[in-house]
């Protein structure tokens, strides 16, 4: 089925870090389906030439490897820019103007893709329920949410409140790519290998487990 992949939030670093490079890997190893999208919506003024630019020399830095030009070259075709303001109506009209071109009638997947500030995840989910782009077909729309999903259990609530009022459950996905990272993978390795721990750390010892990794670099 062909692929039809939004991000909000574009021009951010997530974007230009982790989500193209990780496309064009998936590409370039033939892992994505045919035809497929990736339409970028931010703030930012741009044609669907000049973020393609943009993206080129993000990817050449932060990729596993070198770039194949002509690989690239393929991907890029399948890159295109709209601009949007998430508080401005008006700009969902347009971008489901943009995705019905795109798609021209054919049943396609949609995920949209919230590269942004957690404060824009609600009006996000909101703005995409009254354009009608969301909910959509529940077996072939997607919403993709990254952390933090709140600043406590109230904030928590609430968003998954939001987010339910528009989506079902199974339509959205909450992603955490620091749970991917080595150091947090071997928590339970270090927890079950040894035997010191085993006895203490459970439920009737520990209250809650807090990490914190500081970065630098912005969302968007």
């Amino acid at each position: 089925m062909p692929l039809t992949f939004v991000i909000f939030g574009a021009s951010g670093d997530l974007t230009s870090r982790k989500l193209i490079p990780a496309l064009f890997r998936l590409h370039s190893n033939g892992r994505l389906p045919e035809p497929v999208w990736m339409v970028g919506c931010s703030l930012s003024e741009l044609s669907d030439d000049e973020w393609r630019e943009r993206l080129l020399d993000s990817t050449r830095k932060f990729s596993d490897g070198p770039i194949d030009d002509e690989q690239w070259r393929r991907f890029a075709r399948q890159i295109v820019y709209q601009p949007l303001d998430i508080a401005t109506p008006a700009d969902f009209d347009r971008l489901s103007e943009r995705l019905s071109a795109l798609e021209q009638g054919q049943t396609s997947t949609r995920i949209f893709y919230l590269a942004t500030a957690p404060s824009l995840y609600e009006p996000a989910a909101l703005a995409l329920g009254s354009s009608g782009l969301g909910p959509g077909d529940p077996d072939t729309t997607r919403l993709v949410i990254e952390k933090p999903f709140g600043i406590d259990q109230s904030s928590a609530r609430k968003l998954n409140e939001t987010l339910h009022s528009v989506f079902a459950e199974k339509q959205i996905y909450r992603i955490d790519h620091y749970l991917g990272k080595e150091t947090v993978q071997n928590l339970l390795v270090l927890r079950f290998a040894n035997s010191i721990f085993e006895p203490v750390w459970n439920r009737n010892y520990i209250d809650h487990v807090q990490i914190t990794v500081a970065e630098e670099v912005s969302v968007g």
